[in-house]
């Protein structure tokens, strides 16, 4: 018989346990399910437990093989850092009607080997700043007001990796000052603009551009006339923001399958290398139909890149409104295994590239 993790759960102090005798039970999709011991892997470092309050946590009874509510404590999740993807969520009962309790970029975490684990898999582990320049990095950030922006956890994470995300005029003036500063380092850098460029933005890329800098444009509003007028000569790569290739889940959200494939078909002709962050949900992104229409449509176009991501949304709101059909479910795992199975050409990982590593091999190995 394989090994299943055992239940963890918190008090109301916050104090975390596991319980000696009741097992695990996480989620995908609408169906709450016993996991699998080679669905989990050590809790990553650095990560913290989070309690997830006026919730009661599902377990398996192995005496009366069945599911049961566990009312002795919490459900414990957590948040995983950046490069991990989760592959199954947090299996619990609401106390309340507040639809903001859970966000689905929460990990649900059991124990098993005298260790906490968790059901996900490492993407990419990349690193590429060591410990004694990111420590004059985030000297700088902390020292200077304008480099504020860089300060949240998680843009951290995305720096240590050589990667800015950019918002707004005030922060690309900022990104290139930063960059600047710290160009003794010898580091090449990807700014991901997560905006419409206008002539301000284009101008002051036209002034600071150089060889060590990548700017990937990110495209998450599905409307050509923006696109086109985004584009520029400077620009080195384009991410489309997408959680579906399905038309008829597009159609729900108002998004029209036809402009969703005219703008890919005109990424193809600007001869700049095309990446999707891929945002997923497991029980959505790993079923039946969504991995054929996946497949189907990396396979059309010409996709260099796929970054894989978590759609942040509330598990709960999206499973009811989107009224997902009960289908079978690969797994995502299994799903990534397909998807390369079938289409060798393209590329997985999780952090953007720079121009220099466009064409180096997966970041993410299967295993």
């Amino acid at each position: 018989m394989y090994n299943i993790p055992n239940l963890v759960f918190s008090d109301k102090n916050g104090v975390v346990y596991e319980h000696p005798v009741l097992k695990s039970v996480f989620r995908t999709g609408s169906y709450n399910i016993v996991p699998y011991e080679l669905e989990m892997i050590p809790l990553p470092e650095n990560c913290k437990l989070i309690a997830i309050p006026d919730a009661i946590p599902y377990s398996y009874d192995q005496m009366q093989a069945k599911i049961i509510e566990f009312s002795g404590g919490f459900p414990v999740s957590v948040e995983l850092p950046k490069g991990y993807l989760r592959t199954l969520l947090p299996a619990y009962k609401k106390n309340t009607n507040d639809n903001n309790l859970i966000s689905s970029h929460l990990t649900p975490v059991g124990w098993m080997d005298d260790r906490f684990v968790v059901p996900a898999i490492l993407i990419e582990k990349k690193n590429i700043i060591n410990e004694k320049n990111k420590k004059k990095i985030f000297s700088i950030i902390q020292h200077e007001n304008i480099y504020s922006f860089l300060n949240k956890q998680y843009m951290l994470d995305y720096l240590t990796n050589c990667e800015i995300i950019v918002k707004n005029h005030k922060e690309l003036e900022a990104t290139f000052h930063f960059i600047r500063t710290i160009s003794d380092l010898q580091l090449s850098f990807v700014i991901t603009l997560k905006y419409d460029l206008d002539s301000k933005t284009i101008e002051m890329i036209k002034q600071e551009k150089n060889d060590t800098i990548t700017l990937n444009l990110n495209i998450k509003t599905f409307s050509m006339e923006k696109f086109k007028s985004s584009l520029s000569e400077y620009i080195d790569s384009i991410s489309f923001d997408v959680d579906s290739f399905n038309p008829d889940y597009l159609a729900k959200k108002g998004i029209s399958f036809e402009i969703f494939t005219k703008l890919f078909e005109f990424a193809e002709k600007q001869n700049l290398y095309i990446s999707v962050n891929l945002l997923t949900l497991p029980g959505f992104t790993d079923t039946v139909k969504e991995y054929e229409k996946t497949l189907e449509f990396i396979s059309t176009f010409k996709i260099d890149y796929i970054k894989l991501r978590e759609l942040k949304t509330n598990q709960d709101i999206f499973f009811a409104e989107n009224k997902i059909e009960n289908t079978e479910i690969f797994g995502l795992k299994n799903m990534l295994k397909y998807i390369k199975k079938k289409n060798k050409r393209v590329k997985m990982g999780y952090f953007s590239r720079t121009k220099n590593e466009f064409h180096l091999p997966d970041s993410f190995k299967i295993k």
